[in-house]
């Protein structure tokens, strides 16, 4: 499944690369393209329903779900390509092998190829994230089981981050998740500047509020060093050509909607101080 708006520069090489089987459906849920999206889509055999506005991840992730046939389901962003063409069959044989218990197998995102594909699979129930010992994928790419999906459906009243209250929900029933390094996609969000802002603000507003207990304190000199860190890595990248001028500066705005998010909840919590 996914969810698209405006996403031709994209689309066709997702699709593309996703080598699919007779019994796969593409189920598109699109927000209102205006441009050839729906046409490529439509050359990919794609199942094309529209979401009304106003735009809602949870929301656009739900109405997909609620149509699609298969035990399994792949989420897969417009602007996520895979690296290689087995990207969906390697979640699967991973879904496979780790029985009943799997409630959802992640993919990795990535901004370059890297220079070695790993095979590693980590898998994680409660208690390996409470220890640390695991980390969250995302609906970027991720499969999930429909059928504790239908037990537990996208909170619609979240304005992002539904993925990650979507797999806490899964670990506190007992349920795991695996991480797939093996299946990789190129992160390409073609998003407006003011969506990736706010994107990096609510991402990080909603994930203070869920992991209070793994994150440190706010704190201005740490928040500052990270920023540089990640504006220092992506003009690397950018340099050495190894990602476009459109992504740099999208995950530039990213990077500075979460900064400014934490820096308010700063300046709130030193003036709740007595």
């Amino acid at each position: 499944m996914i969810r698209t708006f405006n996403s031709a520069r994209t689309i066709d090489e997702v699709l593309s690369r996703l080598a699919l089987g007779a019994e796969d459906e593409i189920i598109v849920v699109d927000s209102g393209s205006c441009d050839a999206t729906l046409e490529i889509a439509g050359k990919h055999h794609a199942r094309i329903i529209g979401s009304a506005p106003p735009f809602n991840y949870s929301r656009t992730l739900n109405e997909g779900f609620l149509i699609a046939r298969n035990p399994w389901v792949l989420v897969i962003s417009s602007h996520c390509i895979p690296v290689q063409s087995g990207l969906l069959e390697r979640l699967r044989e991973v879904a496979a092998a780790a029985g009943p218990a799997l409630a959802v197998a992640y993919g990795l995102t990535c901004l370059r190829e890297p220079a070695r594909i790993s095979q590693e699979v980590e898998f994680g129930g409660m208690d390996d994230w409470n220890a640390g010992r695991f980390r969250n994928g995302g609906n970027g790419l991720a499969l999930y089981r429909k059928s504790l999906w239908e037990q537990c459906p996208f909170d619609e009243s979240l304005i992002t981050a539904e993925d990650l209250v979507w797999f806490l929900w899964a670990l506190e029933g007992g349920h795991r998740a695996a991480l797939v390094h093996g299946a990789l996609c190129f992160y390409r969000n073609q998003g407006s500047l003011c969506h990736m802002f706010r994107k990096g603000w609510f991402e990080n507003q909603i994930a203070a509020k869920m992991l209070k207990a793994r994150l440190p304190p706010v704190n201005f000199a740490r928040n500052m060093r990270m920023l540089s860190l990640n504006v220092g890595h992506l003009g690397k990248l950018l340099l050495r050509r190894e990602i476009p001028l459109r992504t740099f500066i999208a995950q530039l705005a990213h990077a500075c909607g979460a900064f400014l998010e934490a820096m308010c909840r700063l300046l709130k919590f030193s003036g709740e101080t007595p």
